[in-house]
């Protein structure tokens, strides 16, 4: 069964392929590849996320208000056929503990209500709500896709979840015909060798976690990859949170 509710901690990570290497061989001994690790290789994600026609939400999120959410559907597959699952989500976060809830439809149920507003059957009343509290995000505020971004990941996670540590490269941003149609997107990192490391944990890092980080000068700092595509492609800022990783 696919979990549908995550309530934890996020950590970031901007590291080098060198940090990365020398980091993995001691979380592989720790930790479990995720099922959608083939062969110890990275497999894809593709997102659409969800703004008003301003990119308030985006906007906001950039502030560092106490409290901010989002809204955004995945997949896991390129290129999509009606039956393959998508994950429609929304994920808040407050005082750095992130709560994510998503409903599983698949990419047919997700077309008919996006198109005619047709509810997909839901199996149970805690899918029911999180559906109902989306829905009535994208409707009050008026929601639409208004990015594309997609990346190759690394995942592993111990045995109940608790704690998942994720490595992703490649990331790539389009702001135009935002769907699932295309893989055409350009790279948000102008070095694409570095990659951004995601630690989630339900309480505190376990120490060979912390001893890890502190021998290799890895450092805890904020990136949003769909805030970076938003300065960098259509405000033209700097993104001023980035600091390039020792080597």
């Amino acid at each position: 069964m696919q979990q549908r509710t995550f309530n934890r901690f996020e950590k970031k990570y901007l590291i080098t392929d060198e940090q990365k290497n020398a980091i993995l061989k001691t979380i592989e001994s720790n930790l479990l590849y995720d099922q959608n690790i083939v062969d110890k290789k990275p497999y894809q994600i593709y997102n659409l996320y969800y703004d008003t026609e301003d990119y308030e939400f985006i906007r906001y999120s950039l502030s560092k208000p106490q409290y901010k959410d989002k809204v955004r559907l995945r997949s896991y597959h390129y290129p999509l056929e009606d039956q393959d699952l998508v994950f429609l989500e929304i994920k808040k976060k407050f005082e750095g503990r992130v709560n994510k809830r998503r409903i599983v439809l698949t990419y047919s149920e997700f077309k008919k209500f996006l198109m005619h507003e047709v509810e997909p059957a839901q199996d149970d009343y805690l899918n029911q709500q999180v559906f109902q509290e989306i829905d009535y995000l994208l409707k009050k505020s008026t929601l639409k896709p208004k990015a594309y971004i997609a990346y190759e990941r690394l995942a592993l996670h111990n045995v109940d979840d608790s704690l998942r540590v994720t490595f992703d490269q490649n990331i790539r941003y389009r702001k135009d015909d935002i769907t699932f149609d295309q893989d055409q997107a350009t790279p948000i990192l102008d070095d694409q060798t570095l990659w951004i490391m995601e630690i989630k944990c339900n309480q505190n890092f376990p120490m060979w976690l912390t001893k890890l980080l502190s021998q290799n000068q890895i450092y805890a700092q904020s990136f949003s990859k769909y805030g970076k595509a938003y300065q960098k492609f259509i405000t033209g800022e700097t993104y001023e949170h980035i600091t390039i990783p020792h080597t």
